[in-house]
């Protein structure tokens, strides 16, 4: 494993644990590193998905295809953050992308979740992952539930400020639920941030 990606990841599992992680010699081997170039697939849907994917550089989407093949991005995911399936079904039913050259710290979640009865600092981590996942979604689908389409913009531009300057304006679009033409007209009418 690169020395970087595994004291960046070690550092990041230890803010979640709000400690230090004394089993770390135990952890650390049982992640790899990876790199995708931009537009590389993690996993598409459909397919099996068992792992834990710790993002050290780059950005990530995860997307459906809606039924006219259309793409609807569910979320970005980016350095220093964590996506990894959340269902014991292991056929995955989206799609991760890397949108701009990605490296991964990877490892097998079952291998992982097998630690949480011997290991509770990784059952305390897993759980803290967890809430931070839920939270973020949860975040978006309010907004997409409340929001007007013009809150649902400014909403992005205030906490996603780095993704405005970095996604396509069709990206966005989608991640909002409305159409790149809309949000052209969004952009013409809101002050920038």
């Amino acid at each position: 494993m690169n020395c970087f990606g595994a004291e960046h990841l070690r550092v990041i599992f230890e803010s979640k644990l709000g400690s230090e992680l004394n089993t770390w010699k135990q952890l650390a081997p049982l992640f790899f590193s990876n790199f995708f170039h931009k537009n590389d697939h993690i996993v598409r849907a459909g397919e099996s998905w068992g792992e834990l994917c710790f993002i050290h550089e780059g950005l990530l989407r995860v997307y459906y295809s809606d039924s006219k093949g259309r793409e609807v991005n569910q979320h970005f995911y980016e350095r220093g953050e964590v996506i990894y399936p959340v269902s014991d079904n292991s056929v995955c039913k989206f799609n991760i992308q890397a949108l701009e050259s990605t490296t991964l710290m990877i490892a097998n979640y079952q291998d992982l979740s097998n630690r949480n009865a011997i290991n509770t600092e990784w059952g305390q981590i897993e759980l803290n992952l967890l809430k931070s996942s839920f939270l973020k979604n949860a975040k978006r689908e309010a907004r997409l539930l409340i929001a007007d389409t013009e809150n649902r913009y400014l909403w992005f531009c205030r906490e996603y400020p780095q993704l405005v300057k970095k996604l396509p304006q069709y990206q966005i679009a989608s991640f909002l639920g409305v159409t790149p033409v809309t949000l052209s007209r969004l952009k013409l009418n809101t002050p920038e941030f």
